[in-house]
């Protein structure tokens, strides 16, 4: 039996076809696919695109039955799950179906097995991990009202304000405020303010990187933003840790680009937890078709067979 392991991004939608062996033998990408964002209709658009896509680029034509897996956001939720499930049967989609939430598959991937912890560092954050006996906790993820420590965005805003604290002398002078009037074309601080309240929240977390870089060139400020995200994820992470008591030592991923992209971020993590941490072996997309082939045969559905590389389209 085939399977078909899906990433359903708010930006971006992976999709990846398997054969009965676990060999790729397709990957496409499409827009996004998160309802939230886009909407229940070009949800539904999207994913019927990937899994036509896939047969398509594999040469094959659409079996009556095949193994599913989707991840996305908020899928950790009832209420989400059956929005997605009216989805998925409308596709033809109803049966040897996993409908679970991106961190999950993110850490399937990212280690190559359902066991283990994913710090994710993106726009958001979250800590997720899964024990040998299927037991599961989380840390985070809350939102960047209510949390989201350690995310880009709260690495951002707290750039943000360390340049409108150093603007209204109540802090010493930082070098975030020249790098970020750069980055964004601004001539004085002030401008922030109508800048701050017309970007998105990814907009915002995109000037994480800012931060990192002043935090490189020895800035104060900048580094003691970056020390307390990397606080706030290793306490989330020994929070989840110590719920699922691991007999042994876990293997820990990184995932998010704030993680996988900035060296800093990542030494400043690393020398706060116990055990070793790893970068993603597979990107989550992969993970997905993990799950679904471990659903459709628990002996050999963690053992990945990525041999040379397959077809890919953009939509």
């Amino acid at each position: 039996m085939h399977s078909i392991g899906i990433d359903g991004g708010g930006t971006k939608t992976v999709g990846i076809l398997t054969v009965a062996t676990g060999e790729r033998i397709a990957r496409t990408e499409a827009g996004p696919s998160n309802y939230h964002v886009v909407g229940e209709e070009k949800t539904q658009e999207v994913l019927a695109t990937v899994i036509a896509n896939l047969f398509e680029l594999a040469g094959l034509p659409p079996p009556s039955n095949t193994a599913f897996c989707l991840g996305m956001a908020g899928l950790g939720r009832a209420e989400d799950r059956g929005v997605i499930g009216r989805i998925c049967d409308a596709l033809g989609v109803r049966k040897n179906r996993i409908l679970t939430h991106d961190a999950h598959i993110a850490l399937v991937g990212g280690i190559g097995k359902p066991e283990g912890v994913i710090i994710i560092s993106g726009t958001g954050s979250i800590v997720y991990g899964i024990n040998a006996h299927g037991e599961e906790a989380r840390a985070g993820g809350w939102g960047y009202l209510l949390g989201d420590e350690g995310s880009g965005y709260d690495i951002a805003l707290k750039g943000l304000q360390a340049v409108a604290r150093a603007a209204d002398g109540r802090t010493e002078p930082t070098a975030l405020t020249s790098l970020v009037l750069e980055k964004l074309g601004l001539d004085t601080p002030g401008e922030l303010i109508r800048w701050t309240h017309a970007a998105s929240r990814d907009v915002i977390a995109q000037l994480a990187e800012v931060v990192f870089r002043a935090a490189e060139r020895g800035d104060r400020r900048a580094r003691q933003i970056v020390t307390t995200a990397a606080d706030e994820l290793a306490c989330a992470a020994s929070v989840v840790l110590k719920r699922l008591a691991f007999t042994e030592p876990p293997h820990i991923v990184l995932s998010g680009g704030n993680l996988v992209h900035q060296p800093l971020f990542v030494e400043e993590l690393r020398s706060r937890l116990a055990v070793p941490v790893m970068l993603p072996k597979h990107e989550p997309a992969v993970g997905a078709v993990l799950l679904a082939r471990k659903n459709l045969d628990g002996r050999r559905g963690f053992k990945p067979r990525l041999r040379g590389k397959v077809p890919k389209r953009k939509k």
